[in-house]
């Protein structure tokens, strides 16, 4: 019965988490979201020519030849402009949805953050398989390791809260029906308690460590002590 002490209880709870605006745990002191300016902050044009030539030189680096009658650079430079024009579209519009969500913006801290050693990383399957694709020239690179890291953390947080969003709106149903049927309430609750303990699940033992001692502490831990290789 949701006239229950018990059930009184619960509903308040899920109100707190659902429909409060949730006290803020992001101190002024804290880090703040940081993302790299892949055209280094520099101005239109003189960014992407600057983009442009690293290219260049890591393609000469790794002796990797263009096909054609013409020079790519000028062509390249116009894609690169065009990607700097998206890129400054997706930022604008991540930061408005880390406006609209504290757990997001909580996420994305940590995430952006993080220190990766691009040297070097710590290949997981069986030397059976690391073996065959050495052979076969599909090993990933610490690069492309990285971007599938990051690309899987945003995943699950993007899971996280679309799963809290459809959480809140069952709820809000179910509370105006006098909730009938709490059944997907609960298991959209599961879910996203599943997503959010798969994104933790790419935290390192040693940076819980270092966390919780600085809880201790009372203070934030420099991310620079947390790299990952």
């Amino acid at each position: 019965s949701s006239s229950s002490p018990a059930s009184t209880s619960f509903i308040e709870k899920l109100d707190n988490l659902l429909l409060s605006s949730p006290p803020t745990f992001i101190k002024p002191t804290d880090p703040t979201v940081t993302r790299g300016d892949p055209y280094n902050n520099m101005p239109p044009l003189l960014g992407e020519i600057a983009v442009q030539q690293q290219k260049q030189k890591e393609r000469k680096e790794q002796s990797i030849r263009n096909i054609g009658v013409a020079p790519p650079q000028l062509f390249e430079v116009g894609e690169l402009m065009g990607e700097r024009r998206q890129w400054s579209r997706l930022v604008q519009a991540e930061r408005a949805r880390e406006e609209a969500s504290e757990i997001r913006r909580a996420l994305n801290i940590y995430t952006t953050n993080l220190n990766f050693n691009k040297n070097k990383y710590v290949y997981s399957g069986s030397q059976e398989e690391k073996k065959m694709m050495i052979r076969e020239d599909r090993l990933p690179s610490a690069t492309e390791v990285i971007r599938s890291d990051l690309d899987a953390r945003d995943l699950y947080r993007n899971e996280v809260q679309t799963k809290l969003e459809d959480a809140r709106a069952e709820y809000l149903y179910q509370k105006g029906v006098g909730f009938e049927d709490v059944g997907e309430l609960v298991g959209l609750l599961r879910e996203t308690k599943v997503a959010l303990g798969s994104w933790f699940g790419f935290i390192p033992d040693e940076h819980i460590k270092l966390a919780l001692e600085a809880v201790k502490r009372g203070r934030a831990e420099p991310f620079d002590k947390m790299i990952i290789s």
